[in-house]
């Protein structure tokens, strides 16, 4: 959790979100990451969790791209991932559903670019690549038309 809250900090420093987005995302760093405190502050904002859905779809997004940079989704950022998706009530779908398509085929294809890079999927790629389909909430047939573009490129 301490990473978690690290990276996340390092993120409401950037300056890239709303101040309602910055003030959920203090609950976090604050140890306030609950569901009654989410609902307190939404209550507070008159805000509910719609009119910050896309926001709240891009704050995972940033997370798992800053976790993704050593190329390495460890168990430990696999679960704070789960617990973010969790505290902002992002649902499985919900990345496409909201029109963040693009930027998760991106991420994918990026990391799948550099499994394929030696011509070899080993085991723990295999299992990397299990756990980008689960990050994202996608379908078995979405992630495999991700695998497919990408796997094409190096035939």
């Amino acid at each position: 959790m301490k990473e978690l809250k690290n990276v996340i900090g390092e993120m409401i420093l950037s300056d890239d979100y709303s101040p309602k987005m910055c003030g959920i995302l203090n609950l976090i760093v604050e140890d306030k990451m609950n569901s009654i405190e989410f609902k307190k502050y939404l209550s507070q904002q008159c805000i509910t969790v719609s009119d910050i859905k896309i926001e709240t779809l891009q704050v995972v997004i940033d997370y798992a791209n800053e976790c993704l940079r050593d190329d390495i989704l460890t168990e430990v950022e696999m679960r704070n991932i789960q617990l973010l998706k969790l505290f902002l009530k992002i649902k499985e779908g919900d990345f496409m559903r909201y029109g963040k398509g693009q930027d998760i085929t991106e991420i994918l294809a990026w990391q799948l670019r550099k499994m394929y890079s030696d011509g070899i999927i080993d085991k723990k790629e295999a299992l990397a690549m299990n756990d980008l389909q689960c990050l994202f909430g996608l379908s078995y047939d979405q992630f495999l038309c991700i695998v497919n573009e990408v796997s094409e490129e190096f035939s």
